[in-house]
């Protein structure tokens, strides 16, 4: 079981990630804007800088004996997507929302799981 969710973890960590690469790429596809201004791209490049390390850290790292300082990663990483499924939830973006559910239970019950 916990072999899987090292792995489910990894998943989700990097479709985050993955996630953050497609709108540097394409900055509208995030906001669904067919001309995209400066604030939008400042937004996109600050998620991007949180979400590429972080995704590849919280995706990587239980794979290694870290103890305590892993699960504390891990248990980040659920925060951080409990704070994104608030903000799809204003937004109403039904993608991100179920997204981000997944993210936040699989990151938090690897936290539990590695302590």
């Amino acid at each position: 079981m916990q072999t899987l969710l090292l792995f489910l973890n990894l998943f989700v960590s990097l479709a985050s990630a993955g996630a953050a690469v497609i709108a540097l790429l394409r900055p509208g596809s995030f906001s669904g804007s067919s001309q995209v201004g400066r604030g939008e791209i400042f937004y996109v490049r600050m998620y991007a800088a949180r979400s590429i390390p972080f995704g590849l850290a919280a995706g990587i790292l239980p794979f290694w004996p870290g103890g305590s300082a892993v699960a504390w990663v891990l248990l980040t990483a659920g925060v951080i997507q409990i704070v994104d499924v608030v903000i799809a939830v204003g937004k109403k973006e039904r993608g991100m929302m179920i997204g981000a559910s997944v993210g936040a239970v699989v990151h938090l019950l690897c936290s539990i799981a590695i302590r």
